[in-house]
């Protein structure tokens, strides 16, 4: 992606060169622009450094610095897939939500005609104030992104809102404001399901599994790259993506009813989760202490909430589920896919723990045509977009 990233006058703008270098290193083209007031706080000399591009805007040394002596705001408009400004203070908010123009940026701002997002960063009173959350809603009906402030320290001294944003949070606001949509998934509410589940023997012993999750949240950030409207119920410690509608869970049941409470507005649903099959019949309020001899478990099924949710299916519905093998891995799916009357099962193998954690991994679609050929082995933010792409093929080919 080409990424004009405009820097103006805030403290916060000594991270902007983290920004660029993260972005430049996932493989982005970053040229920045620097407004007056951000040449005070950072130099062209560091950005050029860490991109690998020219730096456009002001120069302490230099004034207005021209790389060229081309028009370079139309060329710059034209040339970017997508503009960030990050910091961005309450005056250039102020000048892109009335048409101004007065710099360079600004007249970037206005001439471009690709993705805007915003990242402020400014003292709570000036975050809060009226007038700016005015230009916000305002820049917010244009169509641009904004990645809010956090709350913590800021640099007057004062706690409250109006902190830059994480530095990670704003490079994935990117990737997904940026990323172009697959026409067909854009729009469609997608539930997906993640992580483990946990089910409690007593207040420190669990029942879960190896699953951390990691598959489950790729999914949730392909699906919304690609246009989706995602909702993710997400088990396990892993965070949550940016910009997609979280709700956190524990158990098997929890699960089920997070779920259950939004299928009915869903669209599809990828049941990615790892859920225990068990869980104790009895479980202890306290703190079970050692005995003497054998001891004796017992355990009883938790919901099956994939084939719940298929079974309450609407015929405009679709649902994709997931299975780990570690042995006959196509058998198995093609009788999960039966069995629960899904549209796919996505199978991987797990022998010998393939496929946990950080590993790279493959996957095998399994439909009622039959197998299709493996994905992977690809890193887990690779698989999930190539799922993302070979389901949006599937419902380009679903009879209407």
């Amino acid at each position: 992606m080409r990424i004009i990233l405009g820097i103006t006058g805030g403290i916060a703008a000594y991270k902007s060169a983290e920004l660029a270098r993260l972005l430049a290193n996932q493989g982005h083209r970053v040229r920045c622009i620097l407004t007056e007031a951000g040449a005070r706080f950072i130099t062209p000399l560091t950005l050029t450094s860490l991109t690998g591009e020219p730096c456009y805007g002001a120069n302490p040394d230099q004034g207005e610095w021209r790389a060229s002596p081309s028009i370079e705001h139309i060329e710059l408009a034209r040339w970017a897939d997508l503009v960030a400004v990050a910091p961005a203070t309450a005056n250039i908010l102020g000048k892109a939500a009335n048409g101004l123009a007065s710099d360079l940026l600004s007249t970037v701002l206005l001439a471009t005609r690709a993705p805007v997002l915003w990242a402020p960063a400014m003292n709570t009173g000036m975050w809060e104030h009226p007038a700016v959350q005015a230009n916000m809603a305002r820049l917010r009906s244009f169509g641009h992104a904004v990645v809010d402030p956090g709350e913590g320290g800021l640099a007057c001294g004062e706690e409250g809102s109006g902190k830059l944003a994480d530095v990670a949070s704003i490079a994935e606001a990117i990737q997904a404001h940026g990323t172009p949509k697959l026409p067909i998934l854009r729009g469609q509410r997608v539930l997906i399901t993640a992580g483990p589940t946990r089910e409690d023997l007593d207040p420190v012993r669990t029942l879960t599994n190896r699953s951390t999750g990691a598959m489950g949240i790729e999914l949730a950030r392909a699906f919304r790259d690609a246009g989706a409207r995602v909702q993710l119920v997400l088990g396990g410690d892993l965070p949550a993506p940016w910009g997609v509608e979280t709700v956190r869970v524990r158990s098997a049941q929890q699960m089920l009813e997070a779920c259950e409470a939004r299928w009915a507005e869903s669209d599809g649903l990828l049941a990615a989760a790892a859920v225990a099959d068990q869980r104790p019949g009895t479980p202890s309020s306290e703190k079970v202490k050692k005995g003497d001899g054998a001891e004796t478990l017992v355990l009883v099924r938790t919901p099956d909430i994939l084939a719940r949710l298929s079974a309450a299916r609407r015929p405009d519905q679709w649902v994709i589920g997931f299975a780990a093998e570690s042995e006959k891995h196509l058998e198995h799916a093609s009788a999960k896919l039966k069995k629960k009357g899904l549209d796919a099962v996505l199978v991987n193998d797990v022998q010998d723990g393939r496929a946990f954690g950080a590993q790279a991994n493959t996957l095998t679609p399994v439909t009622a045509q039959g197998p299709h050929p493996p994905m992977g082995p690809l890193s887990k933010d690779q698989l999930a977009r190539a799922v993302a792409q070979w389901w949006a093929h599937q419902l380009e080919l679903r009879p209407d």
